[in-house]
């Protein structure tokens, strides 16, 4: 039996782990956006996000090796002047079952530090889309998010 752990890092930990490209690579298989075009993670705008407070990162282990990673987003929405936290990225390999200890991470932090909410996005038909419609008590759909290539 596979042992966990889901802990807070640095971005640094994430893109230094040796593990990382190939976890980018599946998240970008099921997760990219073919309207934005292919995935590039930049390293230096997490490290930015991260050094201005706003960022905050967290990977999961399985039996000592990455197998997830979290980047969420903590701030004001101005139009309801409330904290709210925004996954910019979260991801478990298929391989793994931690997702769920991953979000109990990112929503314990994003309730310490004073959100009222979090609000996840999911790519239509994905794993990630499945498991919230059937937690509907927990999660609820409230707006659907449509993209248009402007470039």
């Amino acid at each position: 039996m596979p042992t966990y752990e889901v802990r807070a890092c640095s971005a640094a930990e994430i893109f230094d782990d040796p593990r990382s490209a190939g976890l980018i690579a599946e998240y970008a298989e099921e997760c990219g956006n073919a309207l934005i075009g292919k995935p590039a993670p930049r390293r230096d705008m997490y490290e930015n996000l991260e050094g201005s407070g706003l960022g905050h990162c967290f990977a999961a282990y399985e039996d000592g090796a990455l197998c997830g990673f979290a980047l969420i987003i903590v701030s004001v929405v101005p139009h309801y002047g409330l904290s709210c936290a925004t996954p910019e990225s979260l991801f478990v390999s298929r391989e793994a079952n931690c997702g769920a200890e991953l979000m109990k991470a990112v929503e314990g932090y994003a309730r310490r530090n004073g959100c009222a909410n979090i609000f996840y996005s999911a790519p239509v038909f994905s794993r990630f889309d499945r498991m919230l419609s059937l937690r509907q008590r927990e999660y609820r759909l409230t707006n659907r998010v449509y993209t248009k290539r402007l470039a």
